[in-house]
């Protein structure tokens, strides 16, 4: 956006930086004390960081659109447009339509003997290992186990699949050192999608193999397919392998926290809440304000890029208590946004809350203690709020 210097406080720091993104939650706390929506210079847009404020910009999406991308950089928006994640209505809801008939409650649910099945395998091989790297071992390895299967890849690719699916997210951030390899490395994992899909290497009754039918139907475009297939694979894996490293991590530091899952597994719902709330997946997507407008009483004009960022109000105290940046189970915070509003809620979260809590019920079977024996690394990357390693020790129950 170009002018005069807008009607509302701004806030200096490059919230996209490597130093901020690996300690983003102060940078959050200030932001939301400043106001309802606040200028980043270093960036060009709006951050929205308060609960209620991030809630009524996801909730609107005629006023807030996607369609324009919902990155940060020209690059990618360009690239991305027409996937459910950059489309607005009556577009979006056409792809969705078509990638979530896989995604159903009644479907998902339909996979949750095999999904527990695997997350039991995932959680005995890890015990048996003794001390693991948990991002590898478990947090990437459960959805691995369901994920490209669920998608119908074929074998050969998937050792790639994260490295992909982490530089596909950091595209989305604004110019930045990291940007021209990931989007280097992102381009591997569109070239794969699209010889996966020509090549007929996709599996049968898969959501893959469904959109093939959709072309056939006349449904959508053949361009359409890697497409949208991509647009359910990387955040589908890296979402709830980062939910997964948090769970681990928050476990291991707070061990009554443990105890009293292990005293009340009634509690394994609102445990994975909690996980997710205090430490959401992804930081947020960006929108375009579609007209002149108002959040919070601050004026921003038509045409600016808008961020609300979810993992900061996700950690609102207005919202959640003078105690926000407590891990507390029991707090079950069933009205997080980590995995969006409106709209464009995230299609998959069924799927991935099914992992994560066939996670927590493994533990719960076959683990007594939850032990770090290092530091966990951060990933740095500009939207995922996620580990590279985690070195971690179960102690079997």
């Amino acid at each position: 956006m170009t002018g005069p210097k807008p009607a509302t406080p701004d806030y200096a720091a490059d919230l996209f930086s490597d130093e901020v993104v690996s300690d983003p939650h102060p940078h959050y706390a200030a932001l939301r004390d400043l106001g309802s929506a606040v200028w980043l210079p270093a960036t060009g847009v709006f951050a929205v960081a308060r609960y209620d404020d991030v809630r009524a910009v996801l909730g609107d999406a005629e006023t807030f659109i996607s369609g324009e991308g919902v990155g940060f950089n020209r690059i990618v928006n360009d690239l991305t447009k027409g996937n459910t994640l950059n489309s607005d209505n009556p577009e979006h809801d056409h792809l969705r339509s078509i990638v979530a008939s896989e995604l159903t409650p009644r479907a998902v649910r339909g996979r949750a003997d095999g999904v527990a099945e695997a997350a039991q395998r995932v959680v005995a091989a890890a015990v048996a290992r003794g001390e693991i790297d948990a991002v590898a071992d478990i947090a990437q390895a459960m959805p691995m186990s369901v994920v490209p299967d669920f998608i119908g890849l074929p074998t050969r690719g998937r050792e790639r699949l994260f490295d992909w699916a982490a530089a596909a997210l950091d595209t989305l951030g604004p110019d930045h050192p990291r940007l021209e390899s990931a989007f280097e490395t992102a381009g591997l994992q569109v070239q794969y999608a699209i010889d996966v899909a020509q090549g007929g290497e996709l599996l049968p009754d898969s959501l893959a193999a469904n959109l093939l039918t959709a072309v056939e139907r006349g449904d959508i475009g053949p361009e359409k397919c890697p497409v949208l297939m991509l647009d359910y694979l990387g955040p589908s894996l890296e979402t709830t392998a980062s939910a997964l490293g948090h769970l681990l991590v928050l476990l291991a530091r707070h061990p009554e926290q443990w105890e009293l899952l292990r005293a009340a597994p009634g509690l394994v719902t609102a445990a994975l809440n909690e996980t997710l709330r205090l430490e959401s997946p992804l930081r947020g997507f960006s929108r375009i304000a579609s007209r002149e407008t108002e959040i919070g009483g601050m004026p921003v004009p038509a045409g600016s890029r808008v961020w609300p960022i979810v993992a900061s109000a996700n950690r609102d105290p207005l919202k959640w208590g003078a105690d926000a940046d407590e891990f507390r189970i029991e707090r079950n915070p069933v009205d997080h946004v980590a995995f969006g509003y409106g709209v464009h809620g995230c299609a998959g979260q069924g799927l991935a809350k099914l992992e994560i809590h066939a996670i927590i019920h493994a533990l719960l079977a076959q683990v007594r203690a939850v032990e770090l024996v290092g530091e966990p690394v951060w990933l740095v990357n500009s939207i995922a709020n996620t580990f590279a390693s985690v070195p971690l020790r179960l102690v079997a129950a």
